[in-house]
């Protein structure tokens, strides 16, 4: 099935990027790099040095496809200058007045684990102040359980010229989504089984001034805070099987180039 699901994806995002615009309409494509001083999933410290994170999106008629990937910087995970993770993206998304929806199925490969796993996301998001949204994501494969996503985010003008991005994200996992992450017989080795029942799980404030370089060009440099919460604080605070470098709180900035073409 992970064979199968990362061939189709990675045809259909060929398909995409090759197909000509005028046989689906217009096309917008994006792609960037960016540096960040730690790697931060979901709250959970995946690399606690500097990474880079090439990505790549394109985008026709309301129907997306993705490519993005994690690139340690030293051998704190053993994967010095190599992919440890890639993600593959494919998704559809349609804008009514004030509500935005959408769909898509994410597939994540680790090169050097046997984790890899597939993701079904549903997001609805309002055009109103702070911009709310919610989101949701399926684990279809390797982790039993689903995770929500709130996400607030709001610009604040710095001078004629410039907005600071502020945003907030708060996370809930389902059962199985904590013991599959954190513990449990399913989860981590050595690590007890989490208490039932679905709870906070993490969340992350995060600060970014981008810059409009040129017209195809802008830079953002930014700041982020996130910290984990509840039980699964406790774990990785406790140290259990040195979960995610035993960091449940991190500070880290980011610089993220992207072109628009």
């Amino acid at each position: 099935m992970k064979k199968w699901t990362l061939l189709a994806l990675t045809g259909l995002l060929l398909a995409a990027a090759t197909t000509p615009a005028l046989a689906l309409g217009p096309l917008d494509a994006e792609a960037g790099i960016d540096l960040y001083g730690k790697y931060v999933w979901r709250g959970m410290v995946a690399t606690p040095d500097p990474v880079l994170q090439p990505w790549v999106g394109v985008n026709t008629m309301g129907f997306s496809a993705g490519f993005w990937g994690n690139m340690d910087l030293n051998d704190v995970n053993g994967s010095e200058w190599e992919f440890n993770e890639v993600d593959w993206t494919l998704g559809w998304a349609m804008s009514l007045p004030k509500v935005e929806l959408g769909a898509g199925l994410i597939y994540y490969d680790f090169p050097n684990l046997d984790a890899n796993t597939t993701e079904l996301y549903l997001h609805a998001g309002l055009s109103v102040l702070l911009s709310p949204s919610l989101t949701f994501y399926q684990d279809l494969d390797a982790i039993k359980g689903g995770y929500w996503e709130a996400a607030v985010s709001h610009g604040v003008g710095v001078g004629e010229t410039m907005t600071l991005e502020l945003g907030a994200t708060l996370g809930l996992g389902s059962e199985g989504y904590i013991n599959g992450y954190f513990g449990g017989a399913e989860g981590l080795p050595g690590v007890p089984e989490m208490p039932g029942g679905a709870s906070m799980t993490d969340l992350k404030l995060t600060a970014g001034l981008p810059f409009q370089v040129a017209h195809f060009f802008t830079f953002t440099p930014s700041v982020s805070y996130t910290t984990l919460m509840g039980d699964v604080k406790d774990v990785v605070d406790a140290g259990d099987g040195a979960v995610y470098h035993g960091e449940s709180d991190a500070f880290f900035w980011g610089l993220r180039g992207a072109f628009k073409f």
